[in-house]
C-alpha cells in the first residue's frame, strides 16, 4: 500500500486537449525527452484529430517537463507540471518556415486555459522580454563593458516582473541569461561558482543548453594545460576512469563535484570519438562504463544515449543484409530500385502496434515505390504473425528469432525504423516513425528521382 501511495505522489496525471487547424483525422504525436542534453525522444503517446482537427491525451508524470507536440506539419513544445490540464491551440506555420522536406515547422502554443502568473504564460513573457533585450542592444556585444550596464538593467527589471516565481522559472531565466553575462567577460572563476559549484540541473533544458555551450571542447582544453597532459593518455591508451576522473581535477581545482566533473568527461569523450587521430574504440570503452557505472542516473542515461548515436549506421554504408524468405524477394540486394523502409517491431509495445497502422496507409500509397519490411523482435514469431494476418498487413515480415538482424542494425530499442536507399546503402540509420512526417519524406526522395 505504501508502494502505490509512493507512485501515486510521484507520479500524476496530464490531460492535453488541443485543436490543430487544418489537421483533420491525421496523427498527433506527443513526446518528451530522457535528458535534455541529447534530446533524445521519449513517445508518450499518439492519437489522430478528429474531423474538426481536435485531439486529446492523456499521461504520466512525476516533474515539470519539455513536451513536444508532433504532426506531419507542423511541431510545438510546452511545459507541462505533474496533475495539470491543458486546453490548447496550435498557431499556423510561416510558409517561409520549413527548410526540408524532413522538417516540421515550428509553431506557437497557445493556451485558452492558463492563468497569467501559470509556468508557460510566464515563460512566453520573459522569452518576449528577451527578444526585447537582444533587439535593444545587439550593438553592445561588442562592447562588453555597455553591455554589463545594460544588463544589470534588465536583471533588475526582471527580479521587479518576477519577483514570485518559483524555482523552475527562475532557473530557466538564469540560464537563459548566463550566456550574456558571459559575453561581458567577466571572471571565469566567477562565472562558474555562479552557475556551475552547485549540483546539476539535469531537468531544467536552459541549464544543460548552456552547459553544452560552456564546456565545449574543455577537455582539450585541459589536457593542454601543464597539469592536464595524461588526460588524452588516460583516454587513448588505457581508458582510465579513475585516471581521468583524477586528472581532470587537477587540472581544474573548480570541478570538486564529482557527477559535474563526469558529465564533463562524457562531453569531452564524446567531442574526441568524432575527431580524427583518437582511439575510437578505448573511448566507447570508456562512455560504456559511465553508461553502466556512472554517479548519477542522468549520466548514465546521457552515457547510453551518446553509445546509441555512435552505433547508429552511416549514411552511405551498404545496409547489411538481411534474409527475406518472401516468395518474390530472398534478400534485401532483390530489391534494388526500390527505397526499403525497415520497421523493427514488437507485437507486445504499444507504440509499435500503433505505428503499423500507419504503415499500412503509406504501404498502400507507396508500395510501388517504397518496400516496407517489418522486422519481428519478440521472442514468439507466431504471435506475430498472427498479429499482422489478423490485421491484413501485406508487407514483408521477417522474425528476428535470434536477434542476429538487430545486432546487425544496432537495435536497442523498438519501435526503430531505418531507411535504405535505391543501391541499399544506409540513407538514414534513425529514419522518421510512420506517423512523423514519413509521407513528406517519401514524396520528397520520390520527386527528387
Amino acid at each position: 500500500m505504501l508502494l502505490m501511495l509512493t507512485a501515486d505522489i510521484l507520479y500524476a496525471k496530464v490531460s492535453v486537449e488541443g485543436q490543430i487547424a487544418g489537421y483533420l483525422e491525421q496523427p498527433v504525436r506527443l513526446i518528451k525527452y530522457t535528458d535534455y542534453y541529447t534530446y533524445t525522444e521519449i513517445p508518450m503517446g499518439i492519437v489522430n484529430t478528429d474531423k474538426n482537427g481536435n485531439f486529446k491525451i492523456q499521461f504520466s508524470l512525476n516533474e515539470i517537463s519539455k513536451i513536444t507536440i508532433k504532426t506531419n506539419m507542423v511541431q510545438a513544445s510546452f511545459y507541462a507540471e505533474p496533475d495539470s490540464s491543458y486546453i490548447i491551440k496550435l498557431g499556423v506555420a510561416n510558409k517561409n518556415s520549413v527548410s526540408t522536406y524532413a522538417t516540421e515547422a515550428t509553431v506557437n502554443v497557445f493556451f485558452l486555459n492558463m492563468k497569467e502568473n501559470s509556468l508557460n504564460k510566464q515563460i512566453i513573457k520573459f522569452e518576449n522580454l528577451l527578444d526585447e533585450f537582444y533587439s535593444k542592444n545587439s550593438i553592445y556585444f561588442a562592447q562588453p563593458r555597455l553591455l554589463q550596464t545594460a544588463l544589470l538593467s534588465f536583471r533588475k527589471d526582471l527580479e521587479k516582473e518576477f519577483k514570485y516565481a518559483q524555482l523552475y522559472l527562475k532557473t530557466y531565466i538564469d540560464y537563459s541569461i548566463a550566456p550574456i553575462e558571459e559575453a561581458c567577460f567577466l571572471n571565469n572563476t566567477q562565472q562558474f561558482n555562479k552557475y556551475f559549484n552547485q549540483r546539476v540541473i539535469y531537468n531544467s533544458p536552459q541549464y544543460m543548453s548552456y552547459f553544452k555551450m560552456y564546456f565545449k571542447q574543455y577537455l582539450k582544453r585541459l589536457s593542454l594545460k601543464p597539469q592536464g597532459v595524461s588526460i588524452q593518455k588516460d583516454i587513448n591508451q588505457t581508458h582510465s576512469y579513475s585516471n581521468s576522473m583524477s586528472n581532470i581535477l587537477r587540472a581544474d581545482s573548480l570541478l570538486k563535484n564529482d557527477t559535474l566533473r563526469e558529465l564533463i568527461l562524457l562531453t569531452g569523450l564524446r567531442e574526441w570519438y568524432f575527431e580524427k587521430g583518437n582511439n575510437k574504440k578505448n573511448i566507447k570503452l570508456l562512455i560504456n562504463y559511465i553508461s553502466n557505472n556512472g554517479l548519477s542516473k542522468q549520466n548514465r542515461v546521457i552515457g547510453k544515449n551518446f553509445i546509441s548515436e555512435i552505433n547508429i549506421l552511416n549514411t552511405g554504408i551498404p545496409a547489411p543484409e538481411i534474409e527475406l524468405n518472401n516468395s518474390k524477394y530472398k534478400k534485401l540486394a532483390d530489391l534494388k530500385g526500390n527505397y526499403i523502409y525497415l520497421n523493427f517491431w514488437n507485437y507486445q509495445n504499444t507504440e509499435s502496434l500503433q505505428e503499423l497502422k500507419y504503415i499500412q496507409k503509406l504501404e498502400q500509397k507507396y508500395g510501388h515505390r517504397v518496400t516496407f519490411i517489418s522486422i519481428d523482435c519478440s521472442n514468439n514469431p507466431q504471435k506475430a504473425a498472427q498479429y499482422f494476418t489478423s490485421n491484413k498487413f501485406n508487407w514483408i515480415l521477417v522474425h528476428d528469432t535470434d536477434k542476429s538482424i538487430s545486432k546487425a542494425y544496432n537495435i536497442l530499442t523498438v519501435p526503430y525504423y531505418i531507411l535504405i536507399d535505391t543501391d541499399t546503402d544506409i540513407l538514414q540509420g534513425r529514419a522518421p516513425s510512420p506517423s512523423n512526417n514519413l509521407e513528406a519524406l517519401i514524396k520528397g526522395l520520390i520527386k527528387s528521382k
